[in-house]
């Protein structure tokens, strides 16, 4: 869970921002506290909260921009919009705006559920509520709400860190960097800081050793290659900029990349791709921590950058360059595979039930690769690789082969794979028993299908 105290404003904005949202559905009112008689009217308007928020803030001049504005949000869908304003009025309260008049707006239009809280940084007494080390305060009264020891969690998040497989420092970084730390090698330690405040140290002699006791999983490794190779064919790995804007500031500051590929490997797998750039270049490289398996990899040990942003745009460069890449050993026992028959049926069905094998393939989870002088049916997930011969009969294996390029490829070949299917007519919506009924030759009429 993270809060964030957002731009602060004259007018109120925040106001209308989430009232807005409500009238599109976005938004659900969940608490109105402090606004004295203005709570006992039926209906509300914007206005009204926003000139009960300034009558209260007239009372300091002094303070331009007195709105208090602050959002907070949980992972996915971990906390419904109940518990979030019982955090949120919990944490109103460490922040010192018990009294204050305020709004907890819940918001449901992204993948984190999470609510707004708008209030004045002007009490009713005209003293300014205290702003100093307002963000660092905002995460610890947070953890205090939710019972966390800032130090206790820290110290979790760094034994997290030490169990991982990595190779170098920088990997090791990069895992506690992810979680939000920032980290200064100076002295012999290597110090984690967050929030603006030194929290801990390591000694670097401590990662160094970790590192030359950790050993490649080389199984990891073949299964992380598969599984790029099969969801980049399904998800745009395009990359696009990650910007942020500070707070009341038109400046726009490039945080990152991601992509569609990225989020997914993210959410479904737990594995985070970390593209390395410098300034306003292009990315340069990429680093995959694998959080599911606990481990952290130079991204072109798995896959090179050029072949996994060419994956959507040109699939002939994957094709030609992944499958001896991913194949294991051929094993000589394929015959007596107990799977030999499922694999055979799901194979049947990509050719004959699509209108282009390499899509009925992909719906099955499945590719075919060229290794050598022969074609294998691959499945990466279940580690099963067959030959396309023992599953096919000669001719049908032969179609395949020149398809894929190992045999001479007449054109007939190519149009039996890719065969198109006729589209499909639907017709009007008609009334059946009046057009071919039973009373139609009673009645001495015509069958016909048109009235």
């Amino acid at each position: 869970m993270v809060v964030r105290i957002l731009s602060s404003s004259a007018s109120f904005a925040g106001v209308s921002y989430n009232t807005n949202k409500i009238e599109k559905l976005r938004g659900e009112l969940m608490k109105v506290s402090g606004f004295g008689p203005l709570q006992g009217l039926e209906t509300l308007r914007p206005e009204d909260y926003k000139n009960y928020l300034k009558m209260v803030s007239a009372q300091n001049k002094r303070v331009s921009k007195p709105q208090f504005h602050a959002v907070i949000s949980a992972k996915g869908k971990a906390y419904d919009k109940a518990s979030l304003t019982e955090i949120a009025i919990r944490w109103l309260h460490q922040m010192g705006y018990a009294d204050q008049p305020y709004l907890v707006v819940y918001h449901n239009d992204t993948g984190n559920n999470h609510v707004h809280l708008v209030s004045t940084r002007i009490g009713k007494d005209g003293k300014k509520i205290s702003s100093g080390f307002e963000n660092i305060r905002a995460i610890q009264n947070l953890n205090k709400v939710l019972g966390l020891d800032e130090k206790q969690r820290i110290n979790l998040d760094v034994q997290k860190a030490l169990n991982y497989q990595f190779k170098t420092r920088a990997q090791f970084k990069m895992i506690l960097e992810s979680a939000g730390y920032i980290l200064k090698e100076t002295g012999g330690n290597l110090q984690i800081i967050k929030s603006g405040i030194l929290q801990d140290e390591i000694k670097l002699m401590l990662i160094n050793e970790r590192i030359h006791q950790n050993q490649p999983d080389t199984d990891r490794i073949k299964q992380l290659k598969a599984i790029f190779y099969k969801h980049g064919a399904e998800h745009d790995t395009k990359l696009m900029p990650v910007n942020s804007s500070s707070a009341g500031r038109d400046k726009i500051n490039l945080k990152g990349y991601t992509s569609n590929f990225a989020a997914y490997m993210q959410d479904k797998h737990g594995i985070a791709l970390i593209f390395h750039f410098k300034d306003d270049k292009p990315p340069y490289g990429y680093s995959i921590i694998d959080h599911a398996e606990k481990g952290v990899y130079k991204g072109s040990d798995i896959l090179p950058m050029k072949i996994l942003l060419a994956m959507q745009q040109d699939r002939s460069v994957v094709d030609q360059e992944m499958p001896s890449k991913l194949l294991p050993p051929v094993p000589e026992t394929y015959e007596l595979t107990a799977n030999r028959e499922y694999y055979r049926a799901l194979l049947s069905a990509a050719l004959n039930n699509y209108p282009d094998l390499k899509q009925g393939l992909r719906h099955q989870g499945l590719e075919v690769m060229p290794h050598g002088d022969e074609l294998y049916l691959a499945d990466p997930e279940a580690d099963q690789y067959i030959p396309v011969s023992l599953l096919l009969d000669g001719a049908a294996t032969l179609l395949m082969e020149r398809y894929y390029g190992l045999r001479p490829e007449p054109e007939i070949a190519i149009i039996n794979i890719n065969r198109p299917i006729a589209a499909i007519q639907i017709a009007e919506d008609i009334d059946d028993e009046a057009i071919h009924g039973r009373n139609r030759r009673r009645k001495k009429k015509a069958r016909t299908n048109s009235r």
